[in-house]
Parts: C-alpha cells; sequence; structure tokens
C-alpha cells in the first residue's frame, strides 16, 4: 500500500523533542569563519524557500520528497534526505570569512515508519559493494539528528564552464533533518546562506597573451617526429601548442618520482602559460600514471586506481601546487574506507586532495610511432569535416538490466536502460537509437550496425571488462547469461570517418595495465594453454577495449571515457544519483556546440563533485582517451 502524507495531518510533539531539536538547531546556524574579516569584507546572499514535503509509504518505509530539492544524502546506510546544492565561483585568491544558514521556523513531523535509507553502491562487474544494504545502525540508534547540521561547505579551486580559474564554494542545504530515536523529524520552509568574503588586492594572473599556450603535448623524444602535421592543424586553428619531452621534463623538474615531475612541468605551463589543455602520449611503459589509494576493492582487479587526474588537479583550494600526499609517506590520494561507515568524504580525505581539475587532460596510449599517426590524423580529419554532417546529430545509447533478479534487484527495474533515458534527455536535439536488451535489439550485431552507419555519440550503461561489454536480458535469473561484445568485433565496425565520441558507463574498459593475469582470471585453462608458447609477462599490456576502439585505423571512436578499475553505479526506477551512471548522464548533459571533449570531462567531474560529493574513486577512476582539445562535432 502506498500512502501520501502532507503537514497538515501532524500535531506538536512533546516539549522535550523541542527543546532538543531547537538546540540542533541553534548549532547548526553557528556560523563556519575561515579567516578574519575586515573593513573590505563583501557579502553574498541565496534564499531559497521550499514547500511542505511529501511523505510516501512503502513496505514499511518512509520515502520523502521535497519539489525544490534536487537530489538526495546518497550515502549507503543512511537516511535519504531531499538536499539542494548551491554553488558559488569566486576570483582565485578570495578568502572567505564566514558562511552563515539561517532556518524560519520549524515544523515538527512525527512519522510511523522509519526514513528509507540508501541501499550499498553495487560494483557494475561483480557482487562487491561500497557500503552496507542495511540501516546503519549508528544513525538509526542515535538520538543525534542526521544530518547533523543543516548545512555543509565543501571548497575546491578548478576550472568552470567558462573555462576560467575559479574557487568554487559548494553548499548542500538540508531542510529536513531526522531524529531516528523519536522518529520524528523537522523541516524548514525557508533557508537562507551568507557568504562574507575578501576579494583578493592582487588577483592572481597566469600569463600575458605572448606567453600562452593552449594545448601542451608531453611525449616520449622518439614521437616528436611524427607531431608536424597535428601541430600544424592545431595552430590553424587558432591554438597555441608547445611540446615538453620526457626526457626533459625528467632533467629539469623536480620530484619524488617521474610522475611528480610530469606534474611539476604541468603545473608550470598553468601557472605561468595559462595552459587549457594538456595531451599524454604513450602507453604505461612509456609515460607512466599516477596510482593512488582511493580504491576500495583491493586487489580486486589491481591494488589501486589508475588516473591521469592526479595531472590535471595541480592547485589545491588556496591555488598552491597540490603533491596528493599531504602526509608525505609517498602513498598518493589516500581514503580512508576502513573507519567510515559510509561514502567516505573529506574526512577520509587522507592525502588533501583537491579532485578538481586545473587544466583538460587526455592521453593516446600509444605504444608505436604508427598507432600514433593513425589516432592522430583521424583527430585532425574529424575536425576538418565532422561539422554540419547528419551523422553527428546521433547517439546511440546501449543498455541492459544491468542488475536482473539473480542479482537481487527488483522486477523490470533496468539499470542500464534507465541510465540510456536519462542521458537521452540531455540531447534533446539529437536523434536517438535505442539498443535494449528489453526491446530484443542489442547484440553484437546490431551494435555493430548502428555505429557503421554513424553517430555523433555513444553511451552503454552496463557491465564491462578489459576486452568488451556485457549485459543482462530482463529479468535474468541466470547468472552470467549475458549479452556479450568482444574487442574482436570491432573488426566489423565499418563506420571509417564517422567516428563518435564514446562513453562507457562500465567498469574496466580503459584499463591501462591489461595483462595475461586478467585473461586467466576470466578464462583459466583456456587462457593459460595459449600462454605457454607465448611466453606473456604480466608487464607485457594489451589493448583495453576503450583504446581498441580509438586505434582502430578504419572507423571505431575518435574519442573514449572510460574506467581503468572496476566502476559502481547508483540507479533505481526513479533515476541515476551516483557513481558511473551519473557521470555518465553528465558527460552528455555538457554538450553545447563548441565544447571541446575536454571540457566536456571536466564539467562533468565538476558537476559530480559539487552536486553529488567528493567520490574520490568514481572521478579518478575515469579517463579521457583522446585529444582533450578536440571540437566535438569539429570546427564550423
Amino acid at each position: 500500500m502506498i500512502q501520501h502524507t502532507s503537514l497538515e495531518y501532524f500535531n506538536k510533539r512533546k516539549l522535550g523533542v523541542l527543546f532538543f531539536f531547537l538546540m540542533i538547531v541553534s548549532a547548526a546556524i553557528i556560523p563556519i569563519t575561515l579567516a578574519v574579516p575586515d573593513q573590505n569584507t563583501m557579502t553574498l546572499k541565496s534564499t531559497h524557500s521550499f514547500s511542505d514535503p511529501i511523505m510516501t509509504i512503502k513496505n514499511t518505509m518512509t520515502t520523502i520528497s521535497i519539489p525544490e530539492t534536487d537530489s538526495y544524502i546518497i550515502s549507503p546506510g543512511a537516511p535519504k534526505i531531499p538536499k539542494v546544492v548551491e554553488t558559488f565561483e569566486f576570483t582565485p585568491g578570495t578568502i572567505i570569512t564566514d558562511i552563515h544558514c539561517e532556518m524560519g521556523s520549524v515544523q515538527w513531523i512525527p512519522l510511523d515508519y522509519q526514513i528509507e535509507h540508501s541501499q550499498a553502491f553495487q560494483s557494475i562487474s561483480s557482487d562487491k559493494k561500497v557500503g552496507s544494504s542495511q540501516p546503519d545502525p549508528l544513525i538509526y540508534h542515535s538520538a543525534k539528528a542526521f544530518p547533523s547540521s543543516q548545512y555543509d561547505v565543501q571548497t575546491g579551486a578548478g576550472l568552470n564552464d567558462e573555462g576560467d580559474h575559479v574557487l568554487f564554494v559548494s553548499v548542500p542545504l538540508y531542510p529536513i533533518q531526522y531524529l531516528p530515536l523519536e522518529n520524528t523529524l523537522s523541516f524548514t520552509s525557508n533557508m537562507s546562506i551568507t557568504i562574507s568574503y575578501q576579494e583578493p588586492l592582487q588577483p592572481l594572473h597566469w600569463s600575458s597573451t605572448q606567453d600562452a599556450t593552449d594545448l601542451l603535448i608531453i611525449t616520449p623524444d622518439h614521437f616528436i617526429p611524427h607531431l608536424s602535421f597535428f601541430i600544424e592543424n592545431k595552430t590553424r586553428h587558432g591554438l597555441s601548442v608547445s611540446i615538453q619531452s620526457l626526457e626533459t621534463i625528467y632533467s629539469q623538474f623536480q620530484g619524488k618520482d617521474k610522475c611528480e615531475k610530469i606534474k611539476r612541468c604541468i603545473y608550470d605551463a598553468v601557472s605561468t602559460k595559462d595552459c587549457s589543455y594538456v595531451l599524454l602520449l604513450g602507453d604505461l611503459h612509456l609515460l607512466p600514471i599516477r596510482v593512488t589509494d582511493a580504491y576500495p576493492w583491493s586487489p580486486y582487479h589491481g591494488s589501486g586506481i589508475l588516473t591521469d587526474l592526479y595531472y590535471s588537479d595541480v592547485y589545491d583550494a588556496s591555488f598552491e601546487f597540490s603533491n596528493w600526499d599531504a602526509d608525505n609517506d609517498g602513498i598518493y590520494g589516500e581514503v580512508d574506507f576502513e573507519h567510515s561507515h559510509q561514502m567516505p568524504g573529506e574526512e577520509g580525505n587522507i592525502d588533501e586532495v583537491d579532485l578538481f581539475a586545473d587544466v583538460h587532460i587526455g592521453r593516446i596510449p600509444c605504444s608505436t610511432a604508427d598507432e600514433l599517426k593513425t589516432v592522430l590524423q583521424k583527430i585532425c580529419f574529424y575536425e576538418e569535416i565532422t561539422a554540419y554532417q547528419l551523422w553527428f546529430n546521433k547517439i546511440i545509447l546501449a543498455g541492459g538490466d544491468t542488475f536482473p533478479l539473480t542479482k537481487g534487484s527488483p522486477l523490470n527495474v533496468f539499470e542500464g536502460e534507465i541510465t540510456n533515458t536519462k542521458v537521452a534527455q540531455q540531447l534533446p536535439g539529437f536523434d536517438k537509437v535505442f539498443l535494449w536488451a528489453s526491446t530484443k535489439n542489442l547484440n553484437a550485431r546490431s551494435f555493430n550496425n548502428a555505429i557503421s552507419q554513424g553517430a555523433g555519440f555513444v553511451s552503454y550503461a552496463g557491465h564491462g571488462f578489459e576486452h568488451g561489454w556485457g549485459t543482462y536480458r530482463p529479468n535474468a535469473i541466470i547468472d552470467g547469461n549475458l549479452i556479450i561484445y568482444f574487442t574482436p568485433f570491432l573488426k566489423r565496425i565499418t563506420n571509417e570517418w564517422k567516428t563518435p565520441i564514446i562513453f562507457f558507463d562500465a567498469c574496466l574498459t580503459a584499463k591501462l595495465d591489461f595483462n595475461i593475469s586478467d585473461l586467466i582470471a576470466y578464462y583459466g585453462l583456456r587462457a593459460r594453454l595459449p600462454n605457454l608458447f607465448l611466453r606473456f609477462q604480466s608487464s607485457d599490456y594489451f589493448p583495453s577495449f576503450a583504446w581498441a576502439f580509438l586505434k582502430k585505423a578504419d572507423g571505431g571512436a575518435i574519442a573514449t571515457v572510460g574506467a581503468t578499475r572496476p566502476a559502481y553505479t547508483h540507479v533505481d526506477k526513479y533515476g541515476v544519483y551516483a557513481g558511473a551512471g551519473y557521470l555518465d548522464v553528465r558527460f552528455f548533459h555538457s554538450y553545447e556546440e563548441g565544447i571541446t571533449v575536454g571540457e566536456m570531462l571536466t564539467q562533468s567531474q565538476n558537476d559530480y563533485i559539487n552536486y553529488v560529493m567528493k567520490d574520490f574513486f568514481t572521478v579518478e577512476e575515469y579517463i579521457l582517451f583522446g585529444d582533450p582539445s578536440m571540437m566535438a562535432g569539429g570546427y564550423p
């Protein structure tokens, strides 16, 4: 039975509960002082009004919604509380002196059933989870209010939608707080944020026009002779390009290891030349990647996250160099999952990782000059001929029942198809080709045929692995019986120059350290027998699925975004809230004419950090294969 209830049905609670909650609310409005104010302090104020909450009772749980809120507190095992997030942008060097939140009158709502809790974040490739699917006893058996304050504050330095360096101040507001032991909640219909700040006396400047570099290419020496035609094409479209060889970087920049030397080179280019894009050339043997300790499932498919975001997040919130190793122990990007009963936020951010990108970054993980030339030629041709082509105005959306009945999920909730639907809503002017398990038109042949006809974008949502993807049929009851697509099937794609930008909302498709041990883990004896003759070592890397799509000479993709490790998603029948699915939706939401693929990824990451949470795992593991300065849809 479903029952809807509004405030008019509730009576006042006893005086003791009122007194207790008034103490909580009073504590919540104590201002957060971040610096000492002076006569130059300015203020900024924003006010929000909320309609009465709607309570829906189902299966002895209370679900709460408020029309004016845009999301929920999504933390496994914690009450699902509505929130609205407002993000402010300030000039670099601005000092935030005070953030203050005021609430209107408090109304009290006794509940018959406890508030619904968020489910665990489930890996897309296995039964592994982050957090618990059961109500967190530390919250539900507590006399303390949840959330403990009616607002939070998060800051960081990064690039905004216009490509400017800004200080982000994100303020989530919670018009509802929940007292679990009393099974009572408070509601305020009005909340206002006041931010006091001091503008910098001398705003930070990155460069003069003469010194500016739009695109920095970092490459081994032996690739440099093959870049001239690519640089000429970029210059023709108004971009200034500079090259730094790895050999020069290692000799001229200081750092604990090669990765930090590369990052300090990028920091210098951003700080002194206002660099907007960085293109990394080379596989892991040629150009190293940072491995971070923000991975909850070690040693499942790896012992850490491979991330190029380490190179692009060069500033902390104070616009100082961010080394991702605040405790100086040689372990980078540490996140404390062990002592966090919910999703780790800033309290688990041991190395004070800022997470916001300060320069758009991408990698062409080529092993040979021929692979590099193939991809660069594709990019140049794409930028010249794609504009105004009818095929670009199409998106292919592929998915199925990511977590079917065999995984314990509800009947008729097809997570991949729900995510596809949300992605489709982000591109209203595009033709949509839905390849779905539920409509029985998703298979390797239909996938190849759709891409061969040409499309501007492809979004796949489902299970993934280093060498392909797979998703379940609707309400599957047999585990492992998936619709499968493997890397060798790419040979049948014949799209030639009609190449899409692809987002893989899936696990492992960009796993740069894909090796023989991974294949043995999947196929056992079938992988061991050929290896007796070929003698692969664990240091021999195979092309990951996302890279194989990009390096295909006669078509494939023009850019791919994928995960270097297993990913998770958080989807129900109402929408997409977190994990890979949310990043997928926001990636396509960011598209507009004249945007680059690097900007699309950065904007989707910003939206995730600002409006969901600092999910170090998801934001770090998704990387771009391709040129971040490439114009999506080509130059007009």
